[in-house]
């Protein structure tokens, strides 16, 4: 069986807070409890040999960055703005990281970036949690060039690309 490549954001592993910013959409009522829930969520959805793309804010503590040794797959970390750790911290874990760039007409980054810059590309990100790019001011439609695909989106699970492929084509 071939290797999958997907897609995830914002886990926020390790961070005190999550929980209080995030309503609903995390699971567990301490952060090791949060924690634990996205390395399962995770665990169900990739296999050993998967891709992962890790599109930023990953971890908020030492601990929460030890616990990246838990996640199956092959992972690949975009820093994001919370990623403050030394390259050296990531390769440690077992992380690959890689800068902003281009993944089969799709714009892979952290926050989403400005529609000039689209270039006839999508863009797969994080950044925004449960909010979403919509198109226009008035209506409030999606805007299906911008895929978000934070852990309030996918309940903490990665995201295929053939699922974005289909959810955009």
């Amino acid at each position: 069986m071939s290797a999958t490549p997907r897609f995830i954001a914002d886990l926020h592993l390790g961070h005190k807070k999550i929980l209080h910013f995030s309503g609903d959409y995390r699971e567990g009522a301490t952060t090791n409890e949060h924690d634990d829930w996205i390395v399962s969520q995770w665990n169900s959805a990739v296999g050993k040999r998967d891709p992962v793309y890790i599109l930023g804010d990953l971890a908020f503590s030492r601990d929460g960055l030890e616990r990246v040794r838990e996640l199956r797959g092959q992972k690949f970390l975009l820093q994001g703005n919370h990623d403050l750790f030394p390259i050296a911290d990531y390769e440690a874990v077992g992380l690959k990281v890689i800068g902003f760039r281009k993944y089969k007409g799709f714009w892979l980054s952290h926050a989403p970036i400005h529609p000039a810059e689209l270039r006839d590309c999508k863009n797969i990100h994080g950044h925004v949690h449960s909010k979403s790019i919509k198109s226009g001011l008035d209506n409030g439609i999606l805007d299906r060039r911008y895929i978000n695909v934070s852990v309030e989106m996918n309940a903490a699970k990665p995201v295929s690309i053939s699922d974005i492929q289909d959810r955009v084509l």
